[in-house]
C-alpha cells in the first residue's frame, strides 16, 4: 500500500447538495479540506485538495448530516510518494448521513493486449 502524500477531489452537486462543508475520513479521522473552491449546492461543483500524508486504510467522502447529496459526478487525483499520480471517476450516487463514499482506491493494474 502507497503512503498518500493528498488528493485533490472535483464533485459535481446534482438536485440536493449537503447541509455542510464537504469533509473526509481517513483511518477513522474525520477531516477538513486543507483547500477548497467552488460550491456544493446543487448544480454547483465543489473542488478540494486533502493532505493525509499517511498510509490509507480506509479513506471516505462523509455524507451529508441530514438529507440527501445527489452527486452527479466525482473526479479524484491521488498523488502517492514515489509515484505518478492517478485519476479515477466515480458516476452519479446519492449520499445520506447513513453512510459515506468509499474514495480509496489503489492504482489500476496496466491494461494491454496479448
Amino acid at each position: 500500500m502507497p503512503r498518500l502524500k493528498s488528493f485533490q477531489i472535483r464533485v459535481k452537486t446534482g438536485e440536493r447538495g449537503p447541509n455542510r462543508m464537504p469533509r473526509y475520513v481517513i483511518n477513522g479521522f474525520t477531516l477538513e479540506f486543507d483547500e477548497f473552491s467552488g460550491g456544493f449546492g446543487p448544480g454547483e461543483t465543489f473542488e478540494a485538495t486533502g493532505t493525509p500524508d499517511s498510509f490509507p486504510h480506509t479513506l471516505a467522502l462523509c455524507g451529508p448530516d441530514e438529507g440527501e447529496w445527489d452527486i452527479e459526478e466525482v473526479t479524484i487525483t491521488y498523488f502517492p510518494f514515489g509515484e505518478e499520480p492517478y485519476t479515477l471517476r466515480f458516476g452519479s450516487l446519492t449520499l445520506n448521513s447513513d453512510g459515506d463514499l468509499n474514495i480509496w482506491r489503489t492504482r489500476p493494474q496496466p491494461v494491454f493486449d496479448v
